[in-house]
């Protein structure tokens, strides 16, 4: 047993100990994107826009990993990556309809967040379908299913 005021210099990881610990390190880094996404997704635009830069550097390293556990032979592990991959997709065309909607979506975001009653906050939503109907009339020259 070493002593804490040990101070023999412990021996460098070997190539073969480092190639099995790279799964580990990018399970963490892509777990941390994957929370930023999330996170930063839940802030009112522009601000949201970051998911999707932080989505995008997850589905990366999502590949990063899923490369470093096949090279390990750690296949049990791969689910890691594959659902942070698809998460990931998710979230950035989550962000991405909120962009297209820009004018429509802040304004709501702007009516809930000044919104003190129950009836206002009913009446910020009212103003949203409306505007999305508005919206969607203005686009396609047709009337939003479901609103008639």
């Amino acid at each position: 047993m070493t002593s804490p005021n040990n101070t023999e210099e412990k021996s460098a990881p070997t190539p073969e100990e480092e190639k099995q610990a790279a799964p580990a390190r990018h399970g963490l880094v892509l777990i941390l994107l994957i929370l930023a996404s999330v996170l930063t997704f839940t802030y009112p635009l522009p601000f949201k826009v970051a998911a999707i830069a932080f989505a995008i550097a997850a589905i990366v390293w999502s590949i990063r990993y899923i490369i470093a556990v096949v090279r390990t032979k750690q296949k049990r592990n791969m689910s890691l990556g594959i659902l942070g991959g698809l998460l990931s997709l998710y979230l950035i065309f989550s962000t991405l309809s909120s962009v297209v909607l820009w004018p429509v979506q802040s304004k709501y975001e702007e009516c809930v967040r000044d919104a003190i009653t129950q009836q206002a906050q009913l009446s910020c939503t009212t103003e949203y379908q409306t505007g999305l109907g508005d919206w969607f009339k203005q686009l396609t020259g047709q009337e939003l299913p479901g609103t008639n």
